[in-house]
């Protein structure tokens, strides 16, 4: 039997404010081709937009508790009713949403650019191999 590589769900941003910019856990994502991000917020008219961005120079030391390179970010354009975009819009008082990305880098976060509005943001992530 072959080994598929997974990455089972992993919260990346707990109870975060969404009454200013939020960026996720990092998740080293070598061997896992297909990620998918979910997200799901409450609050007084949250407005913003979420994001994916991918590193290939982020480095954890051998323990992978300290960053030995904060790395170089780069967006990763996710789509959109068919257009790839840089960000997708997020609002009203409770919603969710569902990325999936399938990027060749190393490492990837999310983002979450705040514009106005206040709330509570949670998202997990997971992945696997095809």
């Amino acid at each position: 039997m072959a080994y598929r590589p997974q990455l089972d769900p992993q919260v990346v941003v707990s109870d975060g404010d969404m009454s200013g910019d939020i960026t996720s856990a990092v998740t080293i994502i070598q061997k896992i081709s297909y990620l998918s991000y979910s997200y799901v917020w409450a609050g007084t008219s949250p407005v913003g937009a979420v994001s994916v961005e991918v590193s290939n120079d982020y480095e954890l030391s051998a323990d992978g508790q300290t960053v030995i390179n904060a790395g170089t970010w780069n967006t990763y354009p996710v789509a959109l009713n068919g257009t790839f975009v840089t960000s997708i819009p997020v609002s009203g008082n409770t919603g969710n949403g569902y990325l999936e990305v399938n990027p060749a880098a190393y490492a990837i976060r999310t983002k979450y650019t705040f514009t106005s509005g206040t709330g509570t943001l949670n998202v997990t992530v997971t992945g696997k191999v095809f």
